[in-house]
C-alpha cells in the first residue's frame, strides 16, 4: 500500500476507534456522575445493575431505546427528528484534533506516522476547534424552535445567547496561549510548552480561570444550565423530547466535556507530557487520561455543589467579568510577547489579577454580612427590573358558634427591588 492509502485507512480506523471510545466514556460517565453526586449527598447511587452498578449504563440505554419516541402534533417532523444527531455529529467531529499522543509515539516512519494518536494534526487546530464548537448552538436552537412548544424555543434562545456570548471570552482567553506557542497546531502547543520547559498554566493563570467558567457556560453545566431551567422552562429545549432523541442530547453534552477537557489538558497541561516519562511505553495515554480525568470530576462536583445562577447574572458574567479579564489578559500577554520578558511576567500579571478579583468578592461579601448585621435581617437581593416580590399578608382566623372562620385577607402589598 502506497503512503496515501495508509494515510486514508488509518484515518478511517482512528475515526471509528474515537466514536467507540466516546460513546462508551459517555455511558460510563453517567454511571459515574450519579455515584459521585450521590457521596456528595451521602447517598448510596446505582449499584444494583449488575457487579457494582456496572451494566446500569447498559439497562439505562435499553430503556432509551423501548422508550415511545413522541413527535408533537404542531412539530416541524424533520428538523425534530434531525436536530440531536446534530448536536452529537457536532460533539463527535471536534474531537478529531485533539492529541493523545507524540507524531512520532509508533515511530518516525511515514506508515508509524499515519497511526499516531490522533485522527489530524491541523496547523490551524485550535482555529477548527473553535469554530466547531460554535456550530452546537445549531442543534439546540433547532430543536427547541421545531419542537413547537414555546418553553422550548425560550430554552433554545437562551442556549444561542449564552453560547455566543462565552464563545468570544474562551476565543480570546486562548489567544493568549497561542501568542506564547507561536502556532495554532494541538500538537505545536503540546511541544512549545516542553521546549520551553513549562506548563502553559504556569504562563496563562488568568487566561485558564476564564477559559474553565467559560467552558462550563458552553457546555451548559451548572451552574450555567440555563437552557433547560426546569423551574421556569419545565425542561427548555428538552421538553418535548423522549428516548432515544432525548439521549441524544445528554450524549452530547458529556461528549462536549470530555472535549473541553482534553482542550485545557493539550494547551495548559502539557497534554499526554509530563516531566519526560512519557518516554516509557503507553505512559502518554495514562498522563493525558488521568488530566482529563481529573477536569471531568471537577464538571461533576461543581454540579454537586453550585446553584444555578440567574439568566441576568450568567449574562452579566460574560459580557462584564469574563470579556474584560479576557481582554486585559490578551492585551498584556502581547506586550510581553512584543517586549520579550520571561514567561513568569505574564504568570505574575495573571495571579494578580486573580488575587484583585478575589479581593473585591471577599469585601463585597463581607459588607453584605455586615449590612445584614445590622439591619437584623436579610438583605433583599438585587433583581432585574421586570422581577417583582408580592408579600402576601397572613389570614387571621376568628371564633363563631358555627365554627373557626377565616379573615379575608389583606391586600397583597406589592414590592419592587431594584
Amino acid at each position: 500500500m502506497s503512503d496515501v492509502a495508509w494515510i486514508v485507512v488509518a484515518a478511517v480506523v482512528k475515526s471509528a476507534i474515537a466514536i467507540g471510545a466516546l460513546l462508551t466514556i459517555f455511558a460510563y460517565m453517567t454511571l459515574v456522575e450519579r455515584r459521585v453526586i450521590a457521596r456528595f449527598q451521602r447517598r448510596v447511587g446505582p449499584n444494583r445493575a449488575g457487579p457494582l452498578g456496572l451494566l446500569q449504563p447498559l439497562a439505562d440505554g435499553m430503556k432509551m431505546a423501548f422508550k415511545e419516541q413522541i413527535i408533537p402534533t404542531k412539530a416541524r417532523r424533520l428538523i425534530f427528528v434531525l436536530s440531536p444527531a446534530i448536536s452529537v455529529f457536532v460533539a463527535l467531529i471536534a474531537f478529531a484534533v485533539v492529541p493523545l499522543g507524540n507524531t512520532t509515539t509508533w515511530g518516525t516512519s511515514p506508515v508509524a506516522i499515519a497511526w499516531a494518536p490522533f485522527i489530524a494534526d491541523l496547523n490551524v487546530g485550535v482555529l477548527y476547534m473553535l469554530a466547531i464548537s460554535s456550530l452546537a448552538v445549531y442543534g439546540i436552537v433547532l430543536g427547541g424552535w421545531s419542537s413547537g412548544n414555546h418553553y422550548s424555543l425560550l430554552g433554545a434562545l437562551r442556549s444561542a445567547a449564552q453560547m455566543v456570548s462565552y464563545e468570544v471570552s474562551i476565543g480570546l482567553a486562548l489567544a493568549g496561549v497561542l501568542m506564547l506557542s507561536g502556532t495554532l497546531s494541538m500538537v505545536g502547543i503540546v511541544h512549545a510548552q516542553v521546549a520551553q520547559g513549562i506548563w502553559f498554566i504556569l504562563a496563562q493563570p488568568l487566561a485558564f480561570v476564564l477559559y474553565a467558567i467559560a467552558a462550563t457556560a458552553e457546555v451548559n453545566r451548572a451552574p450555567f444550565d440555563l437552557p433547560e431551567a426546569e423551574q421556569e422552562l419545565v425542561a427548555g429545549y428538552l421538553t418535548e423530547f423522549s428516548g432515544l432523541r432525548w439521549s441524544l442530547y445528554q450524549m452530547a453534552e458529556y461528549i462536549n466535556m470530555i472535549t473541553v477537557s482534553s482542550i485545557a489538558a493539550t494547551l495548559f497541561f502539557g497534554g499526554w507530557t509530563l516531566g519526560g516519562l512519557e518516554g516509557i511505553p503507553g505512559m502518554p495515554f495514562v498522563w493525558y487520561t488521568i488530566k482529563v480525568a481529573i477536569f471531568l470530576f471537577i464538571f461533576i462536583w461543581v454540579r454537586a455543589t453550585l446553584p444555578r445562577i440567574r439568566y441576568d447574572q450568567l449574562m452579566k458574567v460574560g459580557w462584564q467579568a469574563l470579556l474584560p479579564l479576557s481582554i486585559i489578559n490578551l492585551v498584556f500577554t502581547g506586550l510581553a510577547v512584543a517586549l520579550g520578558w520571561p514567561w513568569w511576567a505574564s504568570g505574575l500579571f495573571g495571579l494578580g489579577v486573580l488575587l484583585i478579583v478575589a479581593v473585591v468578592l471577599y469585601n463585597r461579601l463581607r459588607l453584605r454580612q455586615a449590612m445584614e448585621r445590622q439591619s437584623g435581617e436579610a438583605v433583599p437581593l438585587a433583581l432585574p427590573s421586570s422581577v417583582r416580590l408580592v408579600r402576601i399578608a397572613p389570614a387571621t382566623a376568628s371564633e363563631s358558634g358555627d365554627g373557626v372562620v377565616a379573615a379575608p385577607a389583606a391586600p397583597a402589598e406589592s414590592v419592587t427591588t431594584s
